[in-house]
């Protein structure tokens, strides 16, 4: 299968799913916002709408969010539209899933890595995927009541896991994941690297390595440089695939042969608001605005992710947005310091990294201290990895036996319990 071609049309596509958006949905209706005028530049455009947040979304009733003349309650009957939460806190919302629409823009996204796109070629045998992440799939207990390896399956889709909760997988569940693997002839893994660090050591235990046989792509959260050490140890580097999305709006950005993160075409327009702080530790900060292209249910127009990334200067493959060199992590999980600088998650993993632990979690809860739990590594070391990059804040590390799941099934390695409009720390951010 090859690459997806440019989208020379990218601008005037967005334009068009923008007017349809404010003129067909009635969320955008009510408001009164004009749509885009004939000519008018995309830039321009999006400059005199109001940026959509999760607050913004969180009291309106699904039926809002459908064109004129669908009706939520019918197509929610059928099973073609489910109503699911994302998000924790401030941030969480109800969405309206289109597993349809998800498994098309899927299908589009990942032919921008090569290794994915001869796997999905069939190049590497016929491909059958697996994933592993917070169950989507059926329900059970590990040790007992499991659903069956085919009550698990959807079309080539093997959801490997019941339980949203590695903390309580058996090591008996945990080898039968390995075995199905092999089972399930998997070709492409897609897995949130917490959920996959948990597998990747039992089978280092085992003396066994991942069946994966055409690549691994690692989403839905912020992989560290731990789990990257323990993937090694049972799957080749080359096999590994960044992708960075979001349930609410399908994949934006696809690691390349390059190692930068391309846009992905057809799904969605991203802005990227430049930070106006300090990001010691981190270059070229932004927070990422989406609007989606081709959502015809609950379409979102310029809809703040939370989510911030390290801007490349390099050449645009696919549309007009910019690559990116990594995504950095939430907003909400960014540390603020005394000087007002804004440290991304990803940056506090790089420091940590030097340490060598096995997990760990960051908690700021004033604007003068964070702590650190630790699992399997030395609070003296991490403390001291990290006393440049949090200057002016008190560290104070200490030792855990783990790291706890939040309620919905994500792992955070930072969190920032003091909170912060977005407008402080980026360029056109005034709203959110």
């Amino acid at each position: 299968m090859a690459p997806p071609a440019r989208d020379d049309e990218h601008e005037g596509r967005t334009i068009r799913a923008i007017g349809d958006a404010l003129g067909k949905v009635a969320f955008y209706a009510k408001q009164g916002l004009a749509p885009p005028a004939e000519g008018e530049a995309l830039g321009e455009a999006l400059a005199r709408l109001p940026l959509l947040t999760a607050a913004k979304m969180r009291a309106t009733l699904p039926k809002v969010w459908l064109p004129e003349g669908r009706d939520v309650k019918v197509e929610t009957a059928s099973g073609r539209l489910s109503v699911r939460e994302t998000g924790l806190g401030e941030a969480r919302v109800r969405m309206l899933w289109d597993a349809a629409w998800w498994r098309a823009q899927e299908a589009r996204a990942l032919p921008l890595h090569p290794r994915a796109a001869s796997a999905l070629a069939g190049e590497q045998g016929t491909y059958r995927d697996a994933v592993l992440w917070i169950p989507e799939r059926g329900t059970g207990s590990c040790g007992s009541g499991d659903p069956e390896y085919d009550d698990r399956l959807e079309g080539h889709r093997l959801h490997l896991n019941s339980r949203q909760d590695p903390t309580f997988w058996s090591a008996p569940v945990m080898t039968r994941m390995l075995d199905e693997l092999t089972r399930h002839e998997t070709i492409g893994l897609l897995a949130d690297p917490f959920y996959l660090d948990v597998l990747a050591r039992h089978a280092a235990l085992l003396g066994r390595r991942l069946d994966v046989r055409g690549f691994v792509a690692l989403t839905r959260a912020l992989p560290t440089a731990s789990h990257h050490e323990a993937l090694a140890r049972v799957l080749l580097p080359a096999k590994i695939v960044r992708i960075y999305g979001a349930r609410a709006a399908g994949i934006l950005f696809v690691e390349g042969d390059d190692g930068l993160l391309h846009h992905a075409p057809l799904t969605t327009h991203v802005e990227l608001l430049p930070a106006k702080v300090p990001t010691p530790g981190a270059n070229d900060v932004a927070l990422v605005v989406v609007t989606t292209l081709d959502r015809d249910v609950q379409p979102l127009v310029r809809y703040v992710l939370g989510d911030l990334v390290q801007v490349s200067g390099a050449p645009s493959r696919f549309t007009t947005v910019p690559p990116l060199v990594s995504v950095e992590g939430k907003l909400d999980d960014a540390i603020v310091r005394p000087d007002g600088a804004l440290v991304t998650p990803a940056a506090i993993d790089r420091a940590i990294a030097e340490a060598g632990v096995g997990a760990y979690q960051l908690t700021q809860r004033d604007a003068s201290s964070v702590e650190v739990e630790v699992v399997q590594g030395s609070t003296q070391a991490v403390a001291a990895a990290l006393a440049d990059l949090l200057a002016g804040l008190s560290v104070t590390a200490r030792e855990a036996t783990a790291i706890a799941v939040e309620p919905n099934g994500k792992y955070r390695t930072s969190r920032r319990l003091t909170p912060h409009a977005a407008s402080a720390f980026f360029r056109g951010a005034e709203g959110a």
